[in-house]
């Protein structure tokens, strides 16, 4: 069962395209064990890590991704597709170039609670920064 609850981990990551939650996976894998997720999760980890992958899976604010290695993105970059941005992201991404710097607090107010995923988003491909401040971020393009 773990085999497969671990095969469907990794699959999940490879095709999502943005961060799953330690819950989101558990749904897909049909298992109320955060804990059984949590150690497939840091057992894939290290085997990329320990087999020299030009992959990793990587954790950002509580969620699990899985991306290129840094070292190899300027090699391969020119063979990803281009993506449009969504109308929405692109919006919450030209409020932050025109306000920055800007509390996320101010953003979610104004763009809606989705902005958070959007936020992640943009911090993850490099468009804009985070910096804690208190219980929000100050946000920068």
């Amino acid at each position: 069962m773990t085999d497969n609850f671990r095969a469907l981990i990794e699959a999940a990551l490879f095709v999502s395209g943005r961060t799953l939650s330690i819950e989101e996976l558990a749904k897909i894998c049909k298992s109320g064990s955060i804990g059984v997720i949590r150690k497939i999760l840091e057992d894939l980890q290290k085997e990329y890590h320990e087999r020299n992958s030009g992959l990793e899976i990587y954790e950002s604010n509580g969620e699990y991704g899985m991306r290129v290695k840094k070292e190899f993105e300027g090699d391969i970059m020119h063979l990803v597709p281009e993506t449009d941005m969504s109308p929405a992201m692109l919006k919450t991404l030209a409020l932050i170039a025109y306000e920055q710097p800007i509390k996320q607090s101010k953003v979610v107010k104004e763009r809606g609670n989705r902005a958070y995923r959007y936020i992640r988003k943009l911090i993850e491909q490099e468009l804009i920064e985070g910096k804690k401040s208190g219980r929000t971020r100050i946000l920068t393009t």
